[in-house]
């Protein structure tokens, strides 16, 4: 699930979007480039200072490093442009750990289905607990992340349900045109709760700490 030959246009992407957000998680590539024409080789002034960018002190060069090592439940559908450029379409969404989602006739909720092919870097399967505790993680860390959020009206942790192992569901607090694209955008990525949870204290709840090296 590797995004590597999107990074440029995802760079532009994320600065002119609707809520300007980024950040990181745990699940990278299926495979590892096999040579020099699968690799994109990217070089500029700033490298990342971390790899979790909901961390205090996260540079701007580590959205680009979250957006394309790690994954969402969305992404944004890519489209051409006039001059054959490929970017992204910022009023189409698209699967990426979700392989569907359908608001509820209320308009009120939205579950998603997971993928069950998809696993972590170490082989763990990628759940809805995961799911949950990755949301719960961005509404209550703090700071950018949870302003960002809010943006698309998630807001507590009550809002994420484990339905069951492949499904999640986000409850609506009001309706919200930006909540789906807000699920979109870089920083409700998808940890490894079960790895992050052995590597975090009481201090640090949410693996701050070991996440930004990590």
């Amino acid at each position: 699930m590797s995004h590597s030959s999107f990074l440029l246009n995802r760079r532009h992407f994320l600065q002119t979007t609707l809520a300007g957000a980024t950040a990181a998680a745990f699940h990278g590539s299926d495979a590892a480039a096999q040579g020099r024409s699968e690799t994109l080789l990217v070089v500029q002034e700033l490298g990342p200072n971390s790899l979790d960018m909901q961390g205090v002190g996260s540079n701007q060069t580590v959205n680009g490093l979250s957006w394309n090592c790690y994954d969402r439940l969305l992404t944004y559908a890519p489209k051409t442009l006039p001059d054959g450029t490929l970017s992204y379409d910022r009023e189409k969404l698209a699967p990426e750990l979700a392989e569907s989602w359908e608001v509820a006739a209320d308009g009120m909720s939205c579950a998603f289905k997971l993928r069950k092919d998809a696993k972590f870097h170490d082989g763990t399967p990628v759940t809805a607990s995961d799911v949950k505790w990755s949301f719960d993680r961005a509404v209550k860390v703090g700071g950018f992340p949870t302003f960002q959020m809010s943006a698309g009206s998630l807001e507590k942790a009550e809002q994420f349900v484990v339905v069951d192992d492949h499904t999640f569901r986000i409850d609506y607090v009001r309706k919200d045109k930006l909540l789906l694209f807000n699920v979109a955008v870089v920083v409700p990525f998808i940890i490894n709760s079960q790895l992050a949870k052995k590597n975090a204290t009481p201090e640090d709840p949410w693996a701050l700490s070991w996440l930004k090296n990590n």
